[in-house]
């Protein structure tokens, strides 16, 4: 029974594995469309009305991918979270899209987003 165990739990993690690719951002646009997690300092952020924006591998307008967090969304985190990631290095995972040229996750869930 534990080597059943074992063989469940290595082939679960596999599955894991391939579900989710790590990259950083720069190589976002290789990923449009496909969930992945992404490791990179937090160079810019801006809250506005409607969403927050949280740009790795840069600084606006020379980021790299952009977090996108909904004001329907925002009510989730602890704190306004342009103001919570500034300065720090984050794990994002979710799906790569593109907006009006540039590499974007939308996310809206704040366990999508470790702090490392």
């Amino acid at each position: 029974m534990k080597k059943l165990s074992l063989i469940l739990f290595f082939s679960f993690a596999s599955i894991m594995v391939k579900a989710q690719t790590l990259i950083l951002a720069k190589d976002a646009a290789q990923y449009i469309g496909k969930t992945i997690s992404v490791c990179d300092s937090v160079y810019s952020t801006k809250a506005l009305d409607k969403l927050s924006l949280i740009n790795l591998g840069g600084a606006y307008p020379k980021e790299l991918l952009t977090i996108v967090i909904n004001k329907e969304d925002q009510a989730k985190f602890t704190a306004e979270p342009s103001s919570m990631y500034m300065g720090n290095n984050i794990c994002v995972t979710g799906v790569v899209t593109e907006f009006k040229g540039k590499r974007q996750i939308i996310v809206t869930d704040p366990k999508q987003i470790v702090v490392k």
